[in-house]
């Protein structure tokens, strides 16, 4: 696993990656890791994932624990990568102990083989807290929501493309949208997406 973390293809990620072994204890992290967490590398190392990074106590609605854990199990069962599409997951605040700071993320879980068992999960982790900005909380999680809906159903129409793909064609389109018009429309962002992505995969959305 350490050759993992030395490799140059591992740190020059400017996406956060973590590597974490089959007690759930991070073992690699690369530089953007450490730069998202707020935490140096000999913070994380060694510690379990989720001690370091612990539900926001605060949010009584907080699953990403329940959730990474569940996608973990699965990697490690099934020996497949799997992807958890838009998750909410607060990150501690290490300038103010015992706050936490909104992040939402789209979490991938790819595993680590020796010979055809599983012994590890790289996890990358993309933040897209701007395609979803804090707001209060009565409205956070519907449009969380939301925004899962709609790229599981461009997913669905485009099932050739990496989810993560759509994803981020979506949330660019979101953002897009948002600046032109002064206001978010998520019909609009879903519908310039569309025509995008049937660009992008040289064929009609399936369905159409």
């Amino acid at each position: 696993m350490s050759a993992i973390e030395e490799s140059a293809w591992f740190q020059s990620k400017w996406a956060p990656y973590l590597l974490a072994d089959a007690d759930w204890r991070i073992r690699a992290v690369n530089s953007a890791c450490e730069r998202v967490s707020g935490h140096p590398r000999e913070d994380l190392l060694g510690h379990h994932l989720f001690d370091v990074f612990p539900d926001n106590p605060a949010d009584p609605d907080a699953d990403g624990v329940a959730n990474v854990s569940a996608s973990l199990e699965l990697v490690f069962r099934r020996g497949v990568r799997h992807w958890m599409g838009v998750q909410r997951y607060d990150l501690p605040d290490r300038q103010h102990p015992g706050e936490f700071i909104y992040r939402v993320w789209t979490p991938m879980n790819s595993p680590i083989k020796d010979g055809k068992k599983t012994v590890a999960v790289l996890q990358h982790a993309q933040d897209v807290t701007r395609v979803v900005p804090p707001t209060p909380e009565e409205r956070a999680y519907p449009k969380l929501f939301e925004l899962r809906r709609a790229a599981d159903a461009l997913g669905r129409q485009f099932p050739d493309l990496p989810p993560e793909a759509v994803l981020g064609v979506l949330a660019h389109s979101h953002s897009v949208i948002t600046e032109s018009a002064g206001a978010e429309d998520l019909t609009r962002a879903e519908a310039l997406a569309k025509l995008r992505l049937e660009t992008h995969a040289g064929h009609p959305a399936h369905g159409d």
